[in-house]
């Protein structure tokens, strides 16, 4: 039981560490394929990158948050204390925070796109659904390397590796 409860919050922890950690670029790289794509005037340009300074910064402030419960998490593991309401609070809020995320990432595509005029916007439209499945890829394989994981744990329970 504490070795699969142990698997269970190593598991959430992995999911959270994975789901949180996007790269952040430098303002004056972020984006600049699409930029030039979009041909933006000069006064867009500055906006867009007024608007990308403006989410990093909101960003920052939400990851630590996570961040920080990660570390909550990773301690519990480290002391084999599995605290199962501290879990599942942790977990909750990480949720939230990844929700949150989302939320202000689609807000910022939406000031983007109210700044573009027609022609921008289809490519703009097409920049989000090609990243969109660059995202669902990416979802996938990490969904297929944790069942891998889990699989793996099963077998090993079976055959009585300790």
């Amino acid at each position: 039981m504490k070795k699969t409860a142990l698997l269970i919050v190593g598991f959430v922890f992995l999911a959270q560490v994975v789901s949180a950690q996007q790269p952040d670029m430098p303002p004056m790289q972020q984006g600049r394929h699409i930029v030039k794509a979009l041909k933006l005037t000069p006064d867009q340009e500055k906006k867009f990158d007024d608007l990308n300074l403006e989410h990093q910064k909101a960003m920052v402030d939400v990851r630590a948050k996570i961040a920080k419960n990660q570390i909550e998490l990773k301690g519990m593991l480290k002391d084999g204390n599995v605290d199962e309401k501290k879990l599942l609070q942790l977990t909750n809020e990480n949720s939230k925070l990844q929700a949150e995320m989302k939320e202000m990432g689609v807000k910022k595509w939406i000031e983007i796109n109210k700044m573009l005029d027609k022609d921008q916007k289809e490519i703009w439209a097409k920049h989000l659904l090609r990243m969109g499945a660059g995202m669902k890829m990416m979802k996938e394989r990490f969904k297929d390397g944790a069942r891998k994981m889990i699989m793996e744990h099963r077998m090993q329970n079976r055959r009585g590796d300790k």
